[in-house]
């Protein structure tokens, strides 16, 4: 008795390519940063709104709520990003990340010494935040402090470059 004559199956590279693709994005957080990287800004907030409500941790619960400031500055809801923003600071108070993007809003309101004091403190809290210092010194040239304007940007410049593309973002 001989087997049954099985039929080719045709080659769809489309498949083939798919199997290669890495996985996409798992969590809510994760699919909040796609979104959000992509321009998709109301899919990304949905996402981290999911994100600061299944948070395994208060680390990640910040993460997602820092993020979420972000996403509400681009959909033009600056109040409740800063309501946001102020929500980490208030659990983590040196939480550099949220205090770069408060000193954010501050610059873009022409409130320069209280974003300076802002990108300040988060040097105090991680003197490595590219951010920080890349704000702080357009902070300074705002003000013609063009010295430490250029030390600033220089320090941003260097730890930029030695940063990994994903960890660049605020």
């Amino acid at each position: 008795m001989s087997s049954p004559r099985k039929t080719p199956v045709p080659f769809d590279p489309r498949t083939w390519f798919a199997a290669l693709r890495p996985p996409g994005p798992a969590t809510p957080y994760e699919r909040g940063l796609a979104a959000l990287d992509a321009g998709r800004h109301a899919e990304a907030f949905e996402a981290l709104s999911e994100a600061v409500n299944v948070a395994a941790n208060t680390r990640a619960r910040l993460e997602a709520l820092n993020k979420r400031g972000v996403v509400l500055i681009a959909l033009g809801r600056r109040d409740e990003a800063l309501d946001d923003f102020c929500a980490v600071l208030a659990a983590d108070e040196r939480y550099a990340p949220a205090l770069v993007n408060v000193g954010n809003l501050h610059l873009e309101d022409g409130h320069v010494q209280d974003a300076i004091d802002h990108y300040q403190a988060a040097l105090r809290a991680d003197e490595r935040h590219a951010g920080a210092h890349r704000n702080l010194g357009i902070a300074y040239k705002r003000l013609g402090r063009h010295a430490e304007a250029v030390r600033h940007l220089r320090s941003a410049m260097r730890l930029e470059i030695r940063l990994p593309l994903k960890k660049r973002r605020s």
